[in-house]
């Protein structure tokens, strides 16, 4: 796989300079051109993306229409929930504007964790911070549009009671 410099931003932030020139090596860089589809929605999903430069929206369909969901530049990542669980994705990402990405696939990944412990945890730990961050924002989201889920809570596993008129 071809080595390309990785910048120390987004889920690389906690690697240093030997870490970042390791980890690249076990990746891919690419140019997808404008709208170009990199990840389709409900299509098997292994990779991890780190956006170099460019802009990509993330969509979804809903009742027939097109929504946008985020739009993503520099730094940004996606795919990440792919390494700790593969399978479809729940969202298309569909390039904006040329945009250069670094991926790896989960095969990948786990051989870098396992040969390089420590960067691993550093990368480990970037990704977890963005996760975090998605899920506070999905809480705040849920509470200002007064969203009642269909579970309570992820861990109890309890259906919500209807909301009374």
């Amino acid at each position: 796989m071809a080595e390309i410099a990785l910048p120390r931003m987004g889920p690389l932030v906690y690697l240093d300079e030997e870490a970042l020139s390791v980890l690249s090596g076990y990746g891919v860089c690419h140019l997808f051109t404008k709208g170009t589809i990199i990840i389709r929605e409900d299509e098997r999903q292994i990779n991890l993306y780190i956006t170099l430069s460019g802009a990509l929206e993330v969509i979804t369909h809903v009742n027939q229409r097109e929504v946008r969901l985020a739009t993503l530049g520099k730094g940004d990542c996606f795919g990440e929930v792919a390494i700790f669980e593969p399978g479809t994705a729940s969202a298309t990402v569909r390039a904006m504007e040329d945009s250069q990405l670094w991926y790896i696939d989960v095969d990948h990944l786990q051989t870098f964790l396992q040969e390089y412990p420590h960067a691993g945890c550093g990368l480990i730990l970037g990704i977890n911070t963005i996760l975090s961050q998605r899920l506070q924002q999905a809480n705040k989201l849920i509470k200002t549009s007064q969203i009642v889920p269909g579970f309570l809570s992820v861990r109890s596993r309890r259906v919500a009671a209807a909301p009374t008129p």
